[in-house]
């Protein structure tokens, strides 16, 4: 089963809800992308900034783009009030926000940004399996819709590591 996201579990107050292994194996997969952007984002803290160019502009775009979808999460996670769902979207935000910032240091992430975006990928794939295989219930979202937003995700991934890797 899913998380419970109806409008009673709302109006009842926070919780946790009913996460599928699947789910489980998404959010571990995305927190180990979430502990190499905060390398790449600690390695940046001693370095000079700088105006960006070239395919480091189309990077911070797509990551960019990520971010505000994260962001919007965010909301949507506060409104239907699932504790772990919030955590998530909240780690989930600062990580992307952290190679943002890596990206505008002089040298940039590296093969941090690689890593990063392979993760992110992994999970968005295990994500659409997971949406694939149980059907969850989500917010207002038909299975196809909620499949589409992955997808986009999982090309922005895919695109930014496809970015990275030639560029080196």
């Amino acid at each position: 089963m899913g998380p419970s996201t109806t409008i009673v579990d709302a109006e009842r107050g926070w919780h946790v809800g009913d996460h599928h292994p699947l789910a489980w194996a998404e959010t571990a997969v995305k927190a180990v992308a979430f502990a190499i952007a905060y390398v790449a984002f600690a390695h940046a803290l001693d370095r000079s900034l700088h105006s960006p160019s070239g395919v480091r502009i189309a990077e911070l775009a797509l990551l960019g783009v990520a971010e505000l979808g994260i962001v919007l999460t965010i909301v949507d996670r506060v409104i239907e009030r699932e504790l772990i769902a919030v955590g998530f979207a909240v780690f989930n935000n600062a990580a992307h926000a952290s190679m943002l910032y890596a990206l505008l240091a002089i040298p940039g992430p590296g093969g941090l940004l690689s890593l990063f975006c392979g993760f992110m990928l992994g999970g968005e794939l295990i994500k659409w399996r997971w949406l694939h295989q149980e059907r969850p219930p989500m917010r207002q979202l038909s299975v196809m819709a909620a499949q589409a937003f992955v997808v986009a995700y999982a090309a922005l991934y895919l695109v930014a590591l496809v970015f990275w890797e030639v560029a080196r």
